[in-house]
């Protein structure tokens, strides 16, 4: 599938699809493929959609951890938990491919969204810093293995780092950003080397890019004018559409 196959107004829908899907990862760190592939499922199929993805995730993240102030913080803090979502993406995608995947996005969905239910309320969940590695362990092979099933590696990761006591936006952004490497680079090379990410679909994914990197330089600025209370709302909303979207998946 070539540029040329597409109709200039596909082309001008998925380019505003993917400025907005970096204009919400600018700002919130979080929510790209969530925003931009129903959006682009719209006038293009969904399997495209989603591997029209693959480029641009990996440079928005990479581009994110990469212009973090604390990534060295970042990168000692959460290490162990980058190895866990590392083998689990392998093992969702080696291992878990023929389980069936319906139930396991039905449970995370129901499991996420009660969560930011309870993070919205006056009870909080925090995870003590003295069990922060191992739970975080935990935490990412779950991500690992539900992305690896539904390339939604998102919500796992944001119900751990929103438990963490004291992480401001800025530390949220740089430490998902970091984390999601993990997945999304797996994730990108398994799809190359399967030959779903064709070289056509390559360099489409590829042009991809540049939309939501003008959206990602946009939503940075934003993200400046958000307060640090605003910016959980935020981040809790996108994890609440996470789990309907993981809902509806597991019942279509």
């Amino acid at each position: 599938m070539a540029l040329a196959d597409f109709d200039p107004l596909i082309i001008a829908w998925c380019a505003f699809a993917l400025f907005c899907g970096g204009l919400i990862k600018g700002t919130l760190g979080v929510g790209t493929p969530l925003l931009t592939v129903p959006l682009m499922a719209l006038v293009v199929p969904a399997q495209t959609a989603v591997v029209l993805m693959a480029i641009p995730v990996v440079v928005a993240n990479v581009w994110q951890a990469a212009r973090a102030r604390a990534v060295r913080s970042v990168v000692s803090r959460f290490w162990p938990m980058f190895l866990a979502i590392v083998g689990g993406t392998l093992a969702g995608v080696f291992i878990l491919a023929n389980i069936d995947d319906r139930t396991l996005l039905l449970v995370v969905g129901i499991v996420v969204i009660a969560f930011t239910i309870l993070q919205a309320s006056s009870y909080k969940l925090q995870i003590p810093s003295r069990v922060e590695k191992p739970v975080g362990m935990v935490f990412g092979c779950a991500s690992g293995l539900v992305g690896g099933l539904s390339s939604m590696f998102g919500p796992m990761l944001i119900i751990y780092l929103v438990s963490l006591p004291g992480l401001d936006k800025e530390r949220f952004v740089a430490s998902i950003s970091f984390l999601y490497i993990a997945c999304v680079v797996p994730w990108a090379l398994l799809l190359m080397w399967f030959g779903v990410l064709t070289w056509h679909l390559t360099l489409l994914s590829t042009l991809a890019t540049i939309p939501v990197v003008v959206g990602l330089l946009l939503g940075e600025r934003l993200r400046g004018r958000v307060s640090d209370d605003r910016f959980s709302r935020l981040v809790l909303a996108v994890l609440l559409v996470s789990g309907g979207t993981m809902l509806v998946r597991a019942f279509n």
